[in-house]
């Protein structure tokens, strides 16, 4: 990723090749992809997915529909305490190794951090509340939780869950815009193991 970056600022003298692949930003030309023109956007967006693609990383994509969420309960848990996070881990960590694999969470900086490391801490020790009948042993330590702009790893999981949610949720009008998600989508499912979106 910091070949990419290099390379649009290598078209582009103004930009900086620190900047965060933040997709939002990205997509929009806001902040650092400001004075980037429209198809560098593009392509830096292209070439990230296809250095996922040809990585030996594996993507899950989970969600919850807020709306139907907000429909149905007055006061829903927030949903990064979501119990299916908790089998996902599980079941990715053990469907890529062998069953004494563990996992390294790494996570963006988020509000709930502290209740985050606990519920996880709390998996550990004892099943999580729910539908699952057992401890979360295959996660190492911790959930670090770290600044974006300083980890192309997290930057990259940005760019892939941007780009697949946007492909589930909006409908491109235009048809180039249309071709570039569908093409930079394709390559992120390539490496995904679960896409699933809760709706209540």
């Amino acid at each position: 990723m910091n070949d990419i970056a290099g390379l649009v600022s290598a078209h582009v003298p103004s930009f900086d090749p620190r900047a965060e692949f933040h997709a939002v930003d990205m997509f929009h030309g806001r902040r650092d992809w400001r004075a980037v023109p429209l198809a560098w956007r593009v392509k830096a967006c292209d070439l990230v997915a296809k250095v996922l693609a040809r990585s030996t990383v594996a993507y899950v994509f989970r969600g919850v529909d807020l709306v139907a969420l907000s429909s149905r309960y007055r006061r829903p848990h927030p949903p990064i305490s979501s119990r299916s996070r908790t089998r996902s881990l599980r079941s990715s960590v053990s469907s890529r190794h062998d069953q004494d694999a563990l996992g390294l969470v790494l996570a963006d900086e988020h509000h709930a951090a502290t209740g985050a490391r606990r519920s996880l801490r709390d998996f550990k020790s004892a099943a999580a509340p729910g539908y699952t009948t057992d401890a979360l042993h295959c996660i190492a330590d911790t959930i670090y939780f770290g600044p974006s702009h300083e980890s192309r790893l997290l930057q990259a999981a940005d760019v892939a869950t941007f780009f697949v949610n946007r492909a589930r949720t909006i409908e491109e009008r235009d048809p180039r815009s249309r071709r570039a998600v569908a093409k930079i989508v394709a390559n992120v499912r390539s490496i995904t193991l679960t896409e699933y979106v809760w709706c209540p």
